[in-house]
């Protein structure tokens, strides 16, 4: 550790000690309570309990939130599927999951239609139903889904023949009948959560994210939660693997933007991150024999030696292939292997997609999101920008980063992952829940990072940090610019033919309650571009410099 004081507002010398690279300052004296700010919006929060040294709760603190909350969650649950039902009620053991979120139904999952000789998916109308079902059930509270199944895991007309939608996708952004049966080599349509900042995905973008609980049977799913569990905010160090093998056709999509997560992570503070290529490595494609991984995306049809690696509780990890999301198929091998090695999430595409980067998992915004406290169900969904042929798999719920703090001996300790840069934050103290609370410390760090703060002396059952100054909220419903968060794309025609291309998706006229920024800093919270042009700009606006 070391100890930096760049400035204090009363002069003192009590100890301070922060993550290097910190800026930090300790109020040295009893100050009067904040008053509070009229002008600034209210900051969504999240508590974490402060441990003492046997474990036990004897503080709270009230952080920025970075993830969607326990409670927010919706458990579906077809209760003809026997696994489906054991599988939800131990994930609602488990995970302390109030009763009121458990959405029951009930259908037949391996329906065969006349004529038609095997299943492969639920009919698009039967699962209308089931979502017209579950929509009148999830109250504006409910955020996201966590799907107890295995099976459907696509949507199928009749049953039998393949669409482009996975069944994560149609709980979460619904089906575009135009995108159903199109050309599947095609593009589909964007998704606005794509890199977002939101941890309220029903609230700000009016979408539920959703993650089926799935394997090849209820132990195999039992024992991915409990990964999961061990996972939740254990703010791991890690290794990742970002692969350039052999099979160029699976790999190259995805070759800039591993390079460029390396270049941006590999720093053995916080991940150390290897960009691993056949041609340097005796023209090996697989990782093998490695330990502590925490993310790992490769490019081929199926992946050896997962067995011979140890993963990281809350690890992530998926291949670029065609088949990955055909979770009981034989051709390429399934995402559900990833989870059987002992990774606690993965993604794979449902139904041929062509090797388009956009519908597989962008590295940069994974581990981003990931680092910053998001759950790995939000993380995995920010980082498709095309994911209707995409099926998330494994535990939603598993949140290895965020925030913990301890208060042993009268010094109270918080790590963190879940600040923003370039952010000054305050920690105050009080004496109820209510206040008044006083500031006793202010924080930034230049980059992402773990951020270590340690103060003595400052015992109080009631702790929060917030962001200092005003900030802008993430848009509404009520201001989203489209009626859903995939980017519909515009029928031109054809030679009296109707064809569908993408517009330019990401232009659209700012919301009304964002006007320009002057306050950058402030605004970076919910920014994702290192784009000048766009820095002038609030949360709503394009996620890239192209977009600008």
């Amino acid at each position: 550790m070391k100890s930096i004081l760049i400035h204090s507002m009363i002069a003192a010398s009590s100890l301070v000690c922060a993550s290097a690279g910190m800026a930090f300052a300790q109020e040295q004296a009893p100050q009067a309570p904040a008053a509070p700010q009229a002008a600034q919006a209210p900051q969504a929060t999240e508590s974490v309990n402060v441990l003492d040294a046997n474990s036990a709760t004897v503080a709270t603190l009230s952080m920025p939130r970075s993830s969607i909350q326990i409670s927010e969650i919706a458990v579906l649950i077809n209760n003809n599927d026997p696994q489906s039902v054991e599988v939800a009620n131990y994930y609602q053991q488990v995970r302390n999951i109030p009763s009121r979120n458990m959405i029951h139904l009930n259908f037949d999952q391996n329906k065969i239609h006349p004529g038609l000789t095997s299943n492969n998916g639920i009919d698009l109308a039967e699962f209308a139903a089931l979502k017209a079902q579950v929509d009148a059930a999830a109250g504006p509270e409910i955020q996201a889904f966590v799907v107890s199944w295995s099976r459907p895991f696509r949507i199928a007309r009749f049953s039998y023949y393949s669409t482009n939608y996975s069944i994560t996708s149609a709980f979460t952004f619904g089906i575009d009948p135009a995108y159903l049966t199109s050309n599947n080599c095609a593009a589909t349509p964007v998704n606005r959560y794509y890199g977002s900042a939101s941890t309220a995905p029903y609230t700000d973008f009016g979408i539920r994210p959703t993650m089926m609980l799935a394997g090849v049977s209820t132990a195999s799913v039992k024992a991915t939660i409990d990964k999961g569990l061990k996972a939740d905010r254990n703010l791991p160090g890690g290794n990742g693997w970002f692969v350039r093998t052999a099979d160029s056709v699976r790999s190259a999509p995805r070759l800039q933007d591993f390079q460029t997560t390396v270049q941006n992570w590999n720093r053995p503070e916080i991940l150390t991150m290897t960009y691993f290529d056949h041609s340097t490595n005796g023209g090996r494609s697989e990782v093998k024999n490695a330990t502590n991984i925490l993310f790992y995306e490769t490019g081929l049809a199926n992946v050896s030696g997962l067995n011979t690696n140890t993963y990281v509780p809350g690890a992530l990890a998926d291949h670029l292939t065609s088949g990955g999301g055909d979770l009981f198929g034989a051709d390429q091998m399934s995402a559900l292997r990833w989870l059987e090695a002992g990774v606690t999430a993965s993604y794979g595409t449902v139904t041929e997609p062509c090797a388009h980067a956009d519908k597989f998992p962008a590295a940069s915004v994974l581990v981003k999101s990931y680092f910053r406290g998001n759950t790995a169900l939000e993380a995995y969904t920010k980082s498709v920008r095309q994911p209707s042929q995409g099926v998330f798999v494994g535990d939603p719920l598993a949140r290895p980063f965020g925030t913990r703090a301890t208060l042993v001996n009268g010094v109270l300790n918080i790590k963190t992952s879940s600040l923003e840069p370039g952010i000054n934050y305050n920690l105050y103290s009080a004496p109820s829940a209510t206040g008044p609370f006083s500031k006793i410390a202010t924080v930034a760090v230049p980059r992402y990072q773990f951020a270590t703060i340690t103060i003595p002396g400052k015992s109080a059952p009631f702790y929060k940090l917030e962001m200092s100054g005003s900030f802008p909220t993430p848009p509404s419903r009520k201001t989203a610019p489209s009626r859903s968060a995939m980017t519909p794309l515009s029928p031109i025609r054809t030679n009296g033919a109707t064809k569908s291309t993408p517009q330019n998706s990401t232009r659209r006229s700012r919301p009304p309650i964002f006007a320009k920024s002057k306050n950058w800093r402030g605004c970076a919270v919910f920014w994702t571009s290192n784009c000048p042009r766009c820095k002038a700009w609030c949360h709503g606006w394009p996620t890239s410099c192209s977009a600008c």
